[in-house]
C-alpha cells in the first residue's frame, strides 16, 4: 500500500510551478487591464475574470511532448454588452481585432472564443452577455451555430467552491489525482477531461474519505459499478450542468470515448486495489506506477523532505514545490 505522505508528495508533484502560475497571473492580467483600457473595446467591455481549472485550482503542472513542455492553458471570461441580436461571429471577431491591436499577434478565432498564443502561456479569451430573459443567467457565443447559447461559468467557479467546501478540502486534490491518472493513462483521448472530470468526481467521491488512496480507489469503483450497464448497451451517461440547469455536461462525449474511460477505469480499479495489498514496498510502488506514472515515488525522507523546503524557499533550482500543503488545505492558486 502508499501512505498517505507518499500520496501528498505526489499532489506537489503535479502541482503547476510557482513560476508557471506567476508566468499565467502576469500574462492574463495583463492582457485583462489593456482590454478594460482598450480605445474602442472599452465600451464593450463591463468585466472580466478567471474561468477554467486554473480559477478553480485544478490545473496540473503542464504536460510534455517529445522533451517538449507544453503552454499552460488559462481561460478569460469577458462579460460585454453585446446585445443577443448580435452575430456571435462578429461579437467573436470584435474581439479578436480589439486583442490584435494591443499588440498581440498570435490571436486564433475559435467556435465560442479567440485563442492569445504567448511564448509561455496560451490564453481562451471568451465574451459572454446575459441572458435577457433569465435571472442570474448568461449565453456565449457560438460562431459555428450562429447562435448564443446558455452557459454560466462564473456559477462552475462557485460550484467547485463549494463542493470542495463540502469535502473538507479533499475534492479538489482528488479531481487533480483523477486528471493526472487519465492524463497519464488515455493521453490521446479527447473526452471526458476537464470540467467534465470534475462533475463526475463530485458525483462519485466520498465525501466522508481522508485518505488519498481510498479517495482515489472508491472513486474509480464507483464508476466502475454505476456505469458497466451503460457500456453493455452502447450508452453514455447523462449528468446535469451544476449551473446551467437542462444542460447534460457529457452531452459532447462520444460512446466510444467513454467506453475506453471506463475500461480504463476498470481494469484500475483492480490494479489499485492489488497494491494496496501488496506488502512489499517496492512491488506496491511498481504498481501505483502503473496507475500515475513515475512521478508517483517512494516517500521522501524527513531530512531531505526538509532540505528541498530550504532550497525552495531561498530560490534554489527547485522549478516545482516538494512539499504539498498538509492536508486538508489545497495548494495556493492565483488571481
Amino acid at each position: 500500500m502508499a501512505t498517505q505522505q507518499q500520496f501528498i508528495d505526489f499532489l506537489s508533484e503535479i502541482e503547476p510551478s510557482p513560476t508557471t502560475k506567476s508566468v499565467c497571473s502576469s500574462a492574463h492580467s495583463t492582457l485583462r487591464g489593456k482590454l478594460e483600457q482598450h480605445e474602442t473595446y472599452k465600451d464593450i467591455h463591463v468585466n472580466t475574470y478567471l474561468s477554467g481549472s486554473y480559477a478553480r485550482n485544478t490545473a496540473l503542472r503542464p504536460r510534455q511532448s517529445n522533451g517538449t513542455v507544453r503552454r499552460p492553458d488559462v481561460d478569460i471570461i469577458v462579460v460585454t454588452n453585446h446585445m443577443q441580436s448580435d452575430l456571435p461571429s462578429n461579437v467573436i471577431g470584435t474581439l479578436r481585432r480589439a486583442v490584435r491591436s494591443l499588440g498581440y499577434t498570435e490571436v486564433e478565432a475559435n467556435r465560442r472564443s479567440i485563442c492569445v498564443s504567448l511564448g509561455s502561456v496560451e490564453m481562451d479569451v471568451v465574451p459572454v452577455i446575459r441572458d435577457p430573459w433569465e435571472d442570474n443567467g448568461w449565453l456565449i457565443a457560438d460562431k459555428s451555430e450562429e447562435r448564443w447559447l446558455k452557459t454560466n461559468p462564473m456559477g462552475h467557479n462557485l460550484w467547485a467552491s463549494g463542493v470542495n467546501k463540502k469535502a473538507n478540502g479533499y475534492f479538489v486534490p482528488l479531481v487533480k489525482l483523477v486528471k493526472w491518472w487519465r492524463r497519464e493513462n488515455l493521453p490521446h483521448l479527447r473526452r471526458p477531461k476537464g470540467f467534465i472530470l470534475e462533475t463526475l468526481v463530485a458525483k462519485h467521491m466520498d465525501y466522508k474519505e481522508t485518505s488519498y488512496e481510498e479517495l482515489f480507489a472508491k472513486f474509480l469503483e464507483s464508476v466502475r459499478d454505476e456505469y458497466g450497464w451503460m457500456i453493455l448497451s452502447g450508452l453514455v451517461p447523462s449528468l446535469e450542468d451544476p449551473s446551467v440547469p437542462g444542460n447534460n455536461v457529457f452531452s459532447r462525449v462520444k460512446a466510444e470515448e467513454f467506453k475506453r474511460f471506463y475500461d480504463m477505469a476498470e481494469a484500475h480499479a483492480t490494479l489499485v486495489r492489488r497494491a494496496q495489498r501488496e506488502t512489499d514496498s517496492d512491488k506496491a510502488l511498481a504498481l501505483w506506477q502503473k496507475v500515475f506514472g513515475d512521478r508517483f515515488r517512494k516517500p521522501a525522507q524527513k531530512t531531505s523532505m526538509l532540505r528541498q523546503a530550504a532550497a525552495a524557499s531561498t530560490g534554489l533550482g527547485l522549478g516545482f514545490p516538494s512539499i504539498a500543503v498538509v492536508p486538508p488545505n489545497k495548494p495556493a492558486g492565483f488571481a
